[in-house]
């Protein structure tokens, strides 16, 4: 399957970059990369993609605020979102645990994860904001 779908992934461990950067493009996802918050709204508000990978801990801003400003803007409301972070207990592999962001749900996985799983979450979440 080829996709010309995009993907922005806010983190600013550059080794996750590095390797999710690598695994996606393995898989034909358009990646775009963002360190900071302010950095990832920028590329959000220009490129416009389809998805969003970001870590809850950022070194100017936190993942949610960054999530809450986008989901004010009707313009990015729509994007899905997938939270990371160390701080996210691993669960039940079943189980996946979610965040509230301005009464929105949003997926969320602990780091370390397997890219496996979260492939699944991504092929979910683009599934669903394509109904």
């Amino acid at each position: 399957m080829t996709t010309t779908q995009t993907i922005l992934i806010v983190d600013d461990e550059n080794d996750v970059l590095d390797w999710l950067d690598n695994k996606l493009f393995g898989e034909h996802y358009i990646v775009l990369r963002a360190s900071t918050a302010k950095e990832a709204l920028e590329k959000a508000q220009k490129e416009k993609p389809h998805l969003i990978l970001i870590d809850i801990m950022l070194p100017d801003m936190e993942g949610a605020q960054v999530v809450q400003i986008l989901a004010n803007d009707a313009a990015m409301a729509h994007i899905p979102v997938i939270f990371m972070s160390g701080i996210v207990a691993k669960e039940d592999p079943g189980a996946r645990p979610q965040l509230n962001v301005g009464g929105r749900l949003y997926r969320a996985l602990g780091k370390p994860f397997e890219f496996k799983e979260i492939l699944a979450e991504i092929h979910k979440a683009l599934a669903a904001s394509s109904d």
